[in-house]
């Protein structure tokens, strides 16, 4: 009893130091800034996977997609003295888990190719494969004969590897795997090379190089990027994507094997990806990724075209391991196929959403729709008759559509700067409106948010100090707004985490990110006399953490901040630009803070961002 008596003491003295500090101003909220708010897309669109997360280094590896005049597969090349290709379109090495009545074409090929030189060789080849130095490297291809005879393969990696295997194949579908690893000494773009030797004839299904210390098919250094930035949702597969993924198909233990998935928006992926997603990224993968950076998983159901049962045996699947869901992506809009009506949309994912909560009774269920632009009839028409199973909504917001990125003069790059501060400023204002038309039942799910087409740009200062001005919103209103979770749209290669072909670094965005998620677990500190542009958060050790922006692009900003009885600056970072225009980065430095009479004063430099800690 005397034990328990002492631990009641303490949580009290503990909670009442909290409330002490957390209302040493007006406005104080005792609630900790929640770690939901950091949360990332994960969609297989543009340049996020392909030259991004993806560790695999062959484009197009699977042969998807219509071939050129001379046969050859997008993104490769044929060579040889006196060649045919072709691309085969039935018995190919690739499938789907189970037939669906998703209608798509030319996932499932393989390449052909013939040498008709006695002593001559033909083959495909493809080039810009980034292998980094000191790295073991793995190779695989998946090939079989079209006849029972032996074949002669040959393999080609630059000055690296040139190899050749004999193969015979008893039948069209008895398929032989050829593998190898090889480690490069330097960084280096290789030439990749398979094909057949002699008069002959040879079929490829699958090729694929990675470095071996891929997690999951993920590259390392993107990952540990991940959680570099707090990622602590992970929405999955998203997005307009949700409308083309069959879960199923990550069943298929050999990703080699699983058929290429093509876009219906083809646009999401031309030409990045020649108009298909690979397939090599699955449900378990994502899980695993999870796992490892910490992050909540935050599945979309293809609800189109999907059965309801489908759609459970997915929950079944993940084992209680997924308990936030989402009934669908962007219903109700011409780019997603499904119904267009809140009506029609109600009729299609109720069933989803109750075989779902059959299988796991605490699952999360958030509802989609044409928000915002579908307003109050969508709110009446679906958000509010799938309240009983979803009783949160999606919203999607983006800003500055209009604003073109003019850095040609310093009185048109002010103007950008100030365009965007102005749309930060409007995501928050179309969230309060939105919020206004809600009943309190139901909460947010802030899945996307972003600068319109900001990923056809390279990045550059302005879309961080966007972010931090976001960010900083977010976490001062986010009880008021009802936002049950948010996630930007999204960290890879759009823009908070750049991948290089041989490395990758965190953009504005990432670095903004980076200084923002240490509010996470803390009490804001809320008051008329801290700024906009300052976030104030007390720990529970006794810690204040203070962060920092100026959006200006021509004066220095002084700030002044209540120290709250602490008397160390234990952390004081400073995020300085190389320059305003796209294409600038920040410099990591050293921030110069004054603490005296219970304050401590900062000078930011135009464009900055800059974190305080104190003890």
């Amino acid at each position: 009893m005397k034990t328990n008596r002492v631990f009641f003491v303490a949580v009290l003295c503990l909670f009442s130091a909290l409330c002490l500090r957390g209302a040493e101003t007006d406005g104080g909220d005792l609630h900790v800034v929640p770690s939901f708010l950091f949360g990332q897309n994960l969609e297989h669109t543009r340049a996020a996977l392909e030259g991004g997360l993806s560790a695999q280094l062959v484009r197009n590896r699977k042969f998807a997609g219509k071939p050129s005049r001379m046969g050859v597969a997008s993104g490769w090349r044929g060579f040889g003295v006196h060649a045919v290709f072709d691309q085969l379109w039935k018995k190919g090495f690739t499938r789907h888990a189970a037939a669906g009545r998703m209608f798509r074409q030319n996932e499932v090929s393989s390449q052909y190719i013939e040498s008709l030189a006695v002593d001559g060789e033909a083959g495909i080849s493809q080039s810009g494969m980034a292998l980094r130095g000191g790295m073991r490297h793995s190779f695989r291809a998946h090939v079989r004969t079209t006849h029972a005879e032996d074949v002669t393969f040959f393999v080609r990696i630059c000055g690296l590897v040139d190899r050749t295997f004999t193969v015979r194949s008893a039948d069209a579908d008895d398929w032989k795997e050829l593998r190898l690893s090889f480690v490069p000494a330097t960084n280096m773009m290789a030439v990749l090379q398979i094909g057949v030797k002699g008069r002959t004839c040879g079929v490829v299904g699958a090729v694929s190089v990675m470095p071996d210390d891929n997690f999951h098919g993920m590259r390392a250094d993107v990952v540990s990027a991940l959680r570099e930035i707090g990622t602590s949702i992970v929405r999955w597969p998203g997005g307009n994507f949700a409308g083309e993924y069959r879960w199923r198909d990550g069943l298929i233990p050999d990703r080699d094997a699983r058929a290429p998935l093509q876009s219906h928006t083809e646009i999401e992926t031309q030409p990045y990806s020649f108009g298909y997603d690979q397939n090599d990224i699955a449900t378990d993968d994502v899980l695993a990724l999870c796992e490892h950076i910490g992050a909540i998983p935050y599945f979309t159901i293809n609800a189109a075209w999907d059965s309801p049962e489908e759609s459970a045996a997915w929950v079944r699947h993940c084992s209680g391991r997924v308990k936030l869901w989402s009934l669908g992506n962007e219903m109700g809009y011409a780019h997603m196929e499904g119904p267009k009506g809140a009506e029609g949309y109600v009729k299609m994912v109720r069933p989803h959403a109750q075989a779902m909560r059959q299988v796991d009774p605490g699952i999360e269920l958030t509802g989609s729709g044409q928000y915002p632009w579908g307003g109050q009839e969508w709110i009446d028409g679906a958000a509010k008759p799938l309240a009983d199973v979803a009783p949160c909504v999606s919203y999607h917001q983006y800003a500055s559509a209009d604003v073109l990125f003019d850095f040609t003069t310093p009185e048109r790059t002010a103007d950008t700067y100030r365009r965007l501060s102005d749309g930060a400023d409007a995501i928050i204002d179309e969230l309060r409106k939105f919020r206004a038309l809600l009943p309190r039942n139901i909460s947010i799910s802030l899945d996307e948010w972003n600068i319109w087409y900001v990923w056809y740009r390279d990045d550059g200062i302005a879309e961080g100090i966007f972010a931090a001005k976001v960010l900083h919103s977010l976490m001062r209103e986010w009880r008021a707004l009802g936002i049950s979770r948010a996630c930007y749209f999204q960290a890879i290669n759009e823009k908070a985490i750049h991948v290089d072909p041989f490395g990758c670094r965190l953009t504005s965005v990432g670095e903004a990110f980076r200084l923002e998620k240490d509010h996470v677990g803390r009490i804001p500190v809320l008051c008329d006399s801290l700024p906009q542009d300052v976030f104030v958060t007390d720990g529970a050790d006794g810690s204040r953490y203070a962060t920092f922006y100026n959006f200006s692009t021509e004066e220095r900003r002084t700030f002044s901040v209540p120290a709250g009885g602490r008397k160390h600056v234990v952390r004081a970072e400073m995020l300085s630009p190389d320059g305003l225009a796209t294409g600038c980065r920040y410099r990591r430095g050293m921030a110069s803070v004054s603490l005296s009479n219970g304050m401590i004063t900062l000078s930011l430099p135009p464009a900055a961002l800059a974190a305080v800690g104190l003890n």
